[in-house]
């Protein structure tokens, strides 16, 4: 049987009169998936700017929003008592909002930003239903008003359990030596502590004023990447080691030494990462509290090369020290692709000719030979020789003249992309002829 009232008032604002059919009709209809990704798309643009490339965070989101949109839908459609709504989803999200150390004022935002969405198209959803049936003014106003006090009524409820869920949570937390911890390592990244006292030394558990890496796991949760620092530490002969969430799958861990980090030390710990299979940014060795900070600073310079270069072209483990030429032709796409267009002219195209001849003249300059970059390309040295001599065609003068900008400007293409690498021919190039 079908149920067509709000069962709860909420502090007597809201009356508990029964629907009109002209509402319950109009859910049947409506697509609940659009204003999901809809509301999803606003909430992670507007109000969790600094998650909205956590996939995790994104898929909590999701779940949250997709729950409390089709509970919604069913207490329109008369399906469902408001008492009597699931709220697993929603509450859970708080719980990770409180994880996150997310302020509430933003938790708070994230659902006005949510329920003005929807009421803004389930009130354009309804008005076109009474457009259809020629609906008097009366029986329209009636509907409208009876639409919005529903979904009132139903962002009352919703928040009151969910403010009080992150309350006690994030005080829950709050009182933990380890959230206490966090928020201090938290402070220290942000520039907020400048020293520490000894009950901040003790809590933190780590030599701040020690030498510092920092290896970025962008796919570990914290707990998984707690349990590999250990090992690593053994490994990497270090005295401490500290784990910090950056994000719901993605942990940094910061290992230290009381002496100076040594080479071998470094590969040793590099070694260890690629042997256990994990996807790792490691930093240069940095010192005390200013280095705790840039360590982590340099790992997510790393994870940004990373993701330029997209998973199939990047080593699963990458030094700072190995892309910091990446690191800092990132620092301004547009000079950088200026920078392309300028040195390589119409080898900077998207086009399957230009880049075997990109590839010939990084294994060229690689290897300093045309018979090793045969080999290392798998081809016959003359087909080496005969796309190094288009390339200088196209170019327009020796290999050797502009040696270093060449391998700065075809490393550029790889990192950048699609984006820096046109479809057109550009002007003052010479043109691609038939492939080689």
């Amino acid at each position: 049987m079908l149920v067509n009232r709000i069962t709860e008032p909420r502090d007597g604002i809201f009356d508990s009169r029964p629907l009109p059919m002209s509402v319950r009709d109009s859910a049947i209809d409506f697509d609940v998936p659009t204003m999901v990704d809809v509301v999803v798309e606003r909430c992670s643009t507007v109000v969790f700017t600094s998650h909205r490339r956590d996939e995790a965070f994104l898929e909590r989101l999701r779940a949250s929003v997709a729950q409390n949109a089709y509970a919604l839908r069913d207490v329109l459609a008369g399906r469902v008592e408001l008492e009597d709504v699931r709220l697993d989803q929603v509450l859970s999200f708080a719980t990770v909002q409180a994880q996150l150390r997310i302020p509430q004022k933003s938790m708070q935002r994230s659902y006005r930003v949510s329920f003005l969405t929807q009421w803004e198209m389930w009130t354009a959803h309804l008005r076109r239903r009474i457009e259809r049936e020629d609906l008097d003014r009366d029986a329209a106003a009636d509907a409208l008003a009876h639409l919005t006090r529903v979904i009132l009524t139903y962002q009352d409820h919703v928040a009151s359990q969910v403010a009080e869920t992150y309350t006690r949570d994030y005080e829950a937390l709050s009182r933990s030596r380890a959230h206490v911890r966090q928020n201090l390592v938290r402070d220290i990244l942000r520039g907020e502590e400048a020293r520490l006292t000894a009950s901040d030394m003790a809590i933190l558990a780590y030599q701040i004023d020690g030498h510092h890496v920092a290896v970025l796991l962008p796919a570990m949760t914290e707990g998984a990447a707690t349990q590999l620092a250990d090992g690593l530490r053994m490994t990497a002969k270090a005295y401490q080691t500290m784990s910090y969430p950056l994000a719901l799958s993605s942990t940094v861990v910061w290992l230290c030494r009381l002496e100076p980090w040594g080479v071998p030390g470094l590969s040793e710990l590099c070694r260890v990462l690629a042997e256990v299979g994990v996807t790792a940014s490691v930093s240069d060795p940095q010192q005390g509290m200013d280095g705790f900070r840039a360590a982590l600073r340099q790992a997510e310079e790393v994870e940004r090369v990373r993701a330029a270069w997209g998973p199939l072209n990047a080593p699963p483990v990458i030094r700072y020290a190995d892309a910091g030429l990446e690191v800092l032709l990132l620092q301004n796409d547009a000079l950088a692709r200026t920078f392309v267009d300028s040195e390589l002219g119409a080898l900077a195209v998207n086009t399957t000719e230009a880049i075997r001849l990109r590839e010939t003249l990084e294994a060229s300059f690689r290897f300093g030979s045309h018979v090793a970059a045969a080999e290392h390309l798998q081809l016959h040295e003359h087909t080496v020789r005969n796309r190094l001599q288009k390339a200088e065609q196209l170019l327009g003068h020796s290999l050797q003249d502009r040696r270093t900008e060449l391998q700065v400007a075809i490393r550029l293409v790889r990192l950048l992309g699609d984006d820096s690498a046109r479809q057109e021919t550009p002007q003052g190039g010479g043109k691609l002829g038939r492939s080689l």
